[in-house]
């Protein structure tokens, strides 16, 4: 193309011919006249920006924007000690969830939380049928990737959970888990619930009500049938 009819597109400088990688913070520097440091305090947001002026502050990110500067994620990652990830790993197969299963409000809810806090969420895959690092000594190591990690189903591993709350990695498992010191949880009020279901048929005038359940020991069992007892 001739140089007379060359245009650049509106308030965005030209990138230089032949460009194929993102443009770096020194660039921007250059652009807005200040440091490659004064640069990472503005974009990266850091109480020590501060101190710079707003009129620096202004130059630095309209350098930014007219060339297009996004900043790395896996950059500020190390940088900041985080990845804003909150992982998610079930031990009972999840999606696609109905509306109706009892997952459901519980994967909404975290969901609508993650994304008020500013984190994504991240499903590792494959726990619930027997995948890629379900079962083993480093069954769950894999969720380290993330910031800290909420686990659904019952069938968890507990050496493998009790390894990941003794490192200090937050964890958060979805329903009650009491044999596990130190594992904090959030699950429904399964006895209130259960005890509310009866009031209400027995207020209906049934009289006979039968509870069926798993044949197990799990909280959630176990919470049901002392409601309905009760």
């Amino acid at each position: 193309m001739d140089e007379s009819r060359r245009r650049s597109r509106p308030g965005r400088a030209p990138a230089p011919a032949g460009r194929t990688s993102r443009p770096r913070q020194a660039e921007v520097a250059r652009l807005a006249g200040v440091s490659q440091a004064t640069v990472s305090l503005v974009l990266g947001g850091k109480k020590q920006g501060a101190a710079i002026s707003e009129e620096t502050r202004r130059k630095v990110l309209e350098a930014a924007s007219s060339l297009g500067y996004v900043p790395d994620p896996a950059a500020r990652s190390l940088a900041a000690g985080s990845n804003d990830l909150l992982g998610v790993f079930s031990f009972t197969a999840t999606f696609p969830t109905d509306v109706q299963h009892s997952y459901y409000p519980f994967l909404v809810g975290v969901e609508r939380e993650a994304a008020a806090r500013g984190y994504d969420l991240v499903l590792f895959t494959g726990s619930s049928t027997g995948g890629a690092g379900a079962t083993g000594p480093e069954a769950l190591s894999r969720v380290r990737l993330a910031d800290g990690c909420l686990f659904l189903g019952r069938h968890a591993p507990a050496r493998e959970l009790r390894r990941l709350v003794d490192d200090g990695f937050p964890v958060v498992h979805i329903g009650r888990r009491d044999e596990l010191e130190g594992l904090a949880w959030v699950g429904a009020d399964y006895v209130s619930a259960s005890r509310e279901v009866v009031a209400h048929l027995a207020g209906l005038g049934h009289r006979r009500i039968v509870l069926v359940r798993e044949d197990d020991e799990a909280p959630a069992s176990t919470d049901r049938e002392r409601g309905f007892l009760e």
